[in-house]
């Protein structure tokens, strides 16, 4: 049997592989139809997830998934294929000769008959149509090009991630996500000097921001479709050029400068080195931070005995430096709804603004008055029913960052309320 297979084609070997594989599924369904007629009218649509699938069946399963992902990597077009394109395109520029680069119609379907038979799902009417066209109804070769190699590249990090996808349900868990970044860090040219040691620290950072954009509801798990068409996943991306200014390194989470940054600043907060953050360590990431800003923070997020670690901590950082964002936005909201019934009234904001007067006071700057605040807060939210402010009219009234600053930080709401004069005052931490 071995030395037969090993003398048939490749190509005969899948044959036969797909010819058993469709009488095994037609045996399948004609036993689901003599179990239950109906199935003949109405195909079976849905299979509970099998809770005690025996590891055999499991690592069988695993083994055929990860077989069609590499096969499915045939299809995706190499650098060859895609010079080869590129040059019939530019062979077949349709009249009038204009200097103009586009193709009509009929040279498009040319291109096509030339090419390799996986290039062809490229050439289809519903695509040349979704391009603008001239008078002559041609589209440009340069724009068409370009949305091929999109979607290559779109094609092939589906394939890849998809190849960590341990379950095989569509998303990654924490440890996936872990496993793909890792693998990723020898190949990004911006990345070439990160030292070995801190690699875990590294990847711990990279991945808590999938998480936390990705993943607002906390389930433990992001959808691969969601990861691919991200802006977080683009940003990752970018270390792989060979050039990047420092100040896009800088701003981009995932460069190991800012992976340092945020790192060194935790070991800093850290006063007593034991590894984890008490609440008068982590109120010293900003002088402005109130007292009971701290105190719901490790009410509402996960602690260590009352003592916070350095996922935890990537979170609070996330959600500080994308306050505009709708999932740092519900962070900051979980902290506010204090009472958990969805909406923040005149108590709550007293409560809060109060630590922040306090604050000013301490830096000899008083006159601020809570009644005032707090009627300049419920005019900024606009608030839906006028007496309590949802989440919902956090969102939509375009200034919620600015509403939470004002809330949680003496610096930022002073620097606000300062903002045509431009004083400020100095962090006493930095």
């Amino acid at each position: 049997m071995c030395i037969r297979d090993r003398q048939r084609s490749t190509q005969e070997i899948e044959t036969e592989t797909d010819a058993l594989f469709l009488k095994y599924i037609d045996e399948e369904r004609e036993r689901m139809v003599k179990e239950d007629p109906s199935f003949r009218r109405i195909p079976k649509f849905y299979s509970k997830a099998n809770a005690n699938e025996s590891v055999l069946n499991f690592k069988l399963r695993q083994e055929a998934r990860t077989r069609f992902l590499h096969h499915k990597t045939t299809e995706i077009l190499d650098k060859e294929d895609l010079e080869k394109l590129w040059f019939l395109l530019k062979e077949h520029v349709s009249a009038p000769k204009d200097g103009k680069e586009r193709v009509n119609y009929d040279a498009f379907l040319t291109v096509a008959s030339k090419l390799p038979p996986k290039c062809r799902q490229f050439f289809t009417a519903s695509t040349f149509i979704k391009f603008d066209r001239d008078d002559y109804g041609r589209i440009d070769i340069v724009a068409f090009f370009h949305s091929v190699v999109r979607k290559v590249n779109l094609f092939q990090t589906r394939i890849q991630i998809s190849l960590y996808d341990s379950i095989g349900n569509g998303y990654l868990r924490e440890k996936d996500l872990e496993n793909y970044i890792f693998e990723l860090i020898p190949t990004f040219a911006q990345l070439q000097n990160l030292e070995d040691n801190f690699y875990p620290f590294y990847v711990i950072t990279a991945v808590r921001k999938f998480f936390f954009f990705l993943d607002p509801k906390r389930t433990g798990k992001i959808y691969i479709k969601d990861m691919i068409t991200s802006p977080i996943l683009a940003e990752l991306y970018e270390l792989r050029q060979e050039r990047v200014s420092p100040e896009e390194l800088k701003a981009n989470w995932f460069s190991s400068q800012s992976a340092m940054r945020v790192y060194e600043k935790y070991l800093k907060l850290d006063i007593d080195h034991n590894g984890l953050l008490r609440k008068a360590e982590l109120s010293r990431y900003s002088w402005g931070l109130t007292e009971v800003f701290i105190d719901r923070i490790y009410e509402e997020y996960q602690t260590f005995e009352g003592e916070m670690d350095y996922k935890t901590f990537l979170d609070f950082v996330l959600a500080m430096e994308n306050k505009k964002t709708p999932q740092s936005l519900q962070y900051f909201w979980r902290v506010l709804d204090v009472y958990g019934k969805g909406a923040i009234d005149t108590f709550i904001i007293n409560m809060f603004f109060r630590q922040v007067v306090m604050k000013l006071e301490m830096k000899d700057k008083p006159g601020y008055n809570v009644e005032d605040v707090k009627d300049e807060i419920f005019d900024m939210a606009k608030p839906a029913n006028g007496m309590a402010i949802t989440f919902q009219d956090l969102l939509n009234c375009g200034v919620g960052d600015i509403i939470v600053s004002m809330l949680i930080d003496a610096r930022a709401f002073y620097e606000y309320d300062q903002r045509e004069s431009g004083n400020v005052i100095e962090d006493d931490y930095e």
